[in-house]
């Protein structure tokens, strides 16, 4: 697989949330992560649950009422349960796409793509060990927040994995820089706005010499939660890639994710 490094050389790495999900493709499941290569993506994101008898799932608790079409809590769910649980696709139909359980996921995905690892660290007490005797262990990215709870564990587990906290302070990114035995290759930063000490020009480029990529959320989640000050998914579509995406690039990053990965994708070749 080649690397992240090698990879940016190309241009800006495109990471699809949860895939590329609509019509009758159910997010999470490797129907859309297939779809969003498809479209483009270099890298796609996998939410991760486990089950009570535990196994891992392709799943962002949460989403049960639009997957499931009812208020479940899949977090409560067995895994024969999870199993025979219908979902629905976006038009309200059930269809014979099932949630998918992580072990499938990596069987379509090896040797494909990167593979950005999300909300599992829930889960660590476990799933750290499964990840030890992953065949794709090359091909991912393993993400948290940079709180010293999670990093202990991490490195505590002996697991040798690419690792990018979740940072959203100074205060965060120098804990996240004081643990040396973790490999960082990259960094997600949160920013509400411009005057974050985290977009300071001296900031960006002691990172870059490290060889520590920057990861941005382009994702427009809903009407309030800012993620990159604005700078998101609708704003391209409504007022141009170069005013949304293209002000992100010129920050430096070195990562997007998007809902949008082919319009972000054709941005990024021009």
């Amino acid at each position: 697989m080649e690397s992240l490094l090698e990879l940016r050389k190309k241009g800006v790495i495109v990471a699809a949330h949860r895939g590329t999900s609509g019509g009758n493709v159910i997010q999470n499941t490797a129907l859309a992560y297939i779809n969003a290569l498809r479209h483009g993506a270099d890298m796609v994101e996998v939410d991760v649950i486990r089950s009570t008898d535990g196994k891992f799932y392709g799943f962002h608790d949460g989403q049960e009422d639009i997957v499931f079409g009812e208020k479940l809590n899949i977090l409560k769910m067995s895994s024969a349960e999870i199993d025979k649980q219908p979902v629905r696709n976006t038009s309200g139909e059930f269809i014979s796409q099932r949630v998918e359980s992580l072990d499938f996921i990596f069987s379509k995905l090896y040797g494909k793509c990167w593979i950005n690892i999300d909300r599992s660290w829930f889960y660590w007490d476990t799933f750290l060990d499964k990840l030890k005797d992953s065949e794709l262990l090359n091909q991912l990215l393993l993400k948290a927040p940079a709180k010293k709870e999670y990093l202990d564990m991490l490195v505590q587990s002996g697991l040798k994995i690419q690792f990018m906290p979740i940072v959203a302070t100074k205060e965060e990114l120098d804990l996240v820089l004081s643990y040396q035995e973790l490999e960082l290759a990259a960094i997600e930063l949160i920013f509400e706005n411009f005057d974050s000490e985290l977009l300071k020009k001296d900031t960006i480029e002691s990172l870059k010499r490290k060889n520590i990529l920057l990861w941005v959320n382009a994702l427009t989640l809903n009407d309030t939660i800012l993620l990159s000050a604005g700078l998101d998914d609708n704003l391209a579509i409504i007022e141009g890639a170069e005013e949304s995406w293209g002000r992100l690039m010129d920050l430096g990053f070195d990562i997007i994710q998007t809902d949008w990965p082919l319009l972000l994708k054709n941005y990024n070749k021009g």
